[in-house]
């Protein structure tokens, strides 16, 4: 047996992980590589690997249970111009540019002792990112299971998933919040709906810019990070290159896959219930929601926290345009409770 398979090994007894630096690059490199790797990963071709990348250009990112054509706003991305890519992790829409730094983690159940996936190795994997931004002078902290926060405001979102039979762990630091983009890129049932959602983003999520004194350049980034793993025992890492099986199947494979329509613009799932318009995750059990009133066009908009319903609000469908101030809906109506069943 090696020091890599020991299973009480700590970080620096297993056998080093391969690092990937892609550096800047365009959307789907950044967004979808990790796929081909994991089919590498999986086939024991190449090492447990840390990939490292930055977008060089926007994009949307949409989760892999999620329907474009209820999530995304279509006038928005023609406007913008920008590509939707949809993720094989789980998650909501992400507005994603040139500001933020992307981690992969692709690895196999060995890669920690007892690690199988799933919400356990998410808490464990995310205590290097979290070092590495109190160590950039952050004081963040993980917010169950997978948020970064500082407090309490959202600073990097993070999600876990199994693609050809490796574990995926994805996520990234948030250097400049673009809270109009992100909120903009995002379907609304009516205005009301918009400015909720960007007031409520607007106090939940933050940023290294909003944190700290301005967004590290990318090379500030990497050894902080890199470093962090290692002090957490998680694991160390070789610095490698991609194998060119990988480029070829991500040329020839991964890539089209992500072009095609028919991925892209998958089925969406069966409706909870006909009475919720339009549910928004902000930032961990805070939610944006939208309710058909009973025997009436008009809807309920409001914020919920943990199935608590902290402010409603009726406003008239059928006329979006309309400059009346949406009105509140008192604690003690119905409407509110009922509005906060969807938030559970």
């Amino acid at each position: 047996m090696t020091a890599g398979d020991c299973p009480g090994g700590s970080g620096s007894e297993r056998a080093p992980w391969r690092f990937l630096d892609l550096g800047r690059c365009e959307p789907y490199v950044a967004q979808t590589f990790a796929e081909s790797v994991a089919v590498s990963v999986a086939a024991g071709e190449v090492p447990n690997t840390l990939i490292l990348a930055a977008p060089a250009t926007p994009y949307l990112s949409l989760g892999f249970h999620q329907s474009y054509e209820e999530e995304i706003d279509d006038a928005f991305v023609r406007a913008r111009n920008v590509p939707v890519i949809r993720r094989v992790t789980g998650g909501g829409t992400t507005w994603l540019d040139a500001d933020q730094l992307f981690y992969q983690l692709v690895y196999l159940d060995d890669a920690l002792p007892g690690g199988s996936g799933g919400p356990a190795d998410l808490g464990r994997f995310l205590r290097g990112p979290v070092r590495c931004l109190v160590s950039l002078g952050v004081p963040a902290e993980l917010r169950p299971p997978s948020d970064l926060v500082v407090a309490g405001r959202k600073i990097s979102g993070n999600a876990g998933g199994d693609w050809e039979g490796a574990h995926l762990l994805v996520g990234g630091f948030l250097g400049r919040a673009d809270l109009d983009a992100m909120a903009g890129a995002l379907r609304s049932p009516h205005p009301a709906f918009s400015s909720l959602l960007r007031r409520e983003m607007a106090d939940r999520i933050s940023s290294l810019e909003r944190e700290a004194v301005g967004v590290p350049a990318l090379d500030r980034w990497t050894a902080p990070l890199l470093a962090a793993f290692e002090a957490e025992g998680l694991f160390r890492v070789r610095r490698g290159s991609a194998a060119p099986a990988e480029s070829r199947r991500f040329e020839s494979e991964v890539r089209p896959r992500h072009l095609d329509p028919a991925w892209l613009r998958q089925p969406p799932p069966p409706r909870r219930a006909s009475a919720l318009v339009r549910r928004v995750r902000v930032a961990g059990s805070r939610f944006v929601v939208a309710v058909r009133e009973e025997g009436s066009t008009d809807l309920v908009v409001g914020v919920i926290d943990g199935g608590s319903t902290e402010g409603a609000w009726s406003v008239a469908a059928d006329d979006p345009g309309s400059t009346a101030p949406p009105v509140v809906i008192d604690p003690g109506d119905p409407r509110r409770e009922r509005l906060g069943s969807f938030g559970i």
